[in-house]
């Protein structure tokens, strides 16, 4: 073999190597697989979470799309439906759930995207709303916004608990049916407010997401001057988001929204290969 064939070999395996590296951007922690007589169950499942140095720029991240997933064997083992995945924090793991491999197949390889959430207000994946809790029960969401936002504080929720029970219930029956689940969530919150005292009220913060919530992939807060208020718990439904805090927020707190905008998402492939079934 010459020099120049030699050196061209060089460059074109620097050059697969490089885009390994670049498309590398997850690692695999877990992988469970489960199979039955009836087959009925059988699934495998693949535990990963995102890896590299650039990793810490981003705040959230979800599999954005998987392409190909095949074992050794060369059997298909992606599913004919998928949910849509939900971003999550960038250093929580992510679950890929796939159909079983073949009873022989030692090893699977998955190929992939992920998408990569690094918000600012520039971009628009951070929106800051100042007064909100001058505003209870008023749509806080962005203008032309795909979902609605709702914050409810003590006095409002207690005026729509001293309504008749059946008449709220009766009430949201009447609501159009995509209406239906926001209203449920919001009564069963009035419901449940019995269950806290007046002082663990005064110190929670109550918000209701409509419509599109997933585009909402993280809630915030800060004081009048920029610091970060962090709630000491919090708790979710699908409608429903709750924040406990030390004290009795300030009326002056702000709040700050991470939202999916296309600006402030990158999307990078990932590979995956002779990953070790168990």
């Amino acid at each position: 073999m010459n020099t120049s064939k030699v050196l061209f070999s060089a460059i074109v395996f620097i050059f697969l190597l490089l885009n390994l590296m670049q498309a590398q951007k997850l690692k695999v922690v877990n992988v469970e697989e489960l199979r039955s007589i009836s087959s009925s169950w059988d699934y495998c499942k693949v535990e990963v979470k995102p890896i590299g140095d650039d990793i810490r720029n981003y705040t959230y991240y979800k599999i954005n799309e998987l392409k190909r997933v095949v074992d050794n064997k060369g059997i298909n083992l992606l599913p004919e439906s998928m949910e849509d995945a939900k971003y999550v924090a960038i250093d929580d793991n992510s679950i890929i759930q796939l159909l079983k491999a073949s009873r022989s197949a030692s090893t699977i390889n998955i190929d992939g995207s992920l998408s990569l959430f690094k918000p600012t207000e520039e971009n628009g994946g951070i929106i800051k709303i100042t007064g909100f809790k001058a505003k209870p029960g008023v749509n806080l969401a962005p203008k032309g916004a795909s979902f609605s936002l709702f914050f409810y504080d003590k006095a409002t929720l207690q005026k729509m608990g001293a309504k008749d029970v059946n008449q709220r219930y009766e009430d949201i029956q009447k609501l159009p049916e995509a209406d239906r689940n926001f209203a449920s969530e919001v009564n069963s919150l009035v419901d449940n407010l019995s269950y806290y005292t007046e002082t663990e009220i005064d110190n929670m913060i109550f918000f209701a997401i409509g419509g599109d919530n997933s585009q909402v992939m993280g809630v915030d807060f800060e004081d009048d001057k920029g610091k970060k208020i962090s709630p000491i718990s919090s708790s979710y439904t699908n409608v429903v988001h709750t924040y406990y805090f030390e004290t009795k927020p300030d009326a002056k707190m702000k709040l700050i929204l991470n939202v999916e905008s296309q600006k402030a998402i990158k999307k990078v492939p990932f590979s995956l290969l002779g990953v070790d079934l168990p």
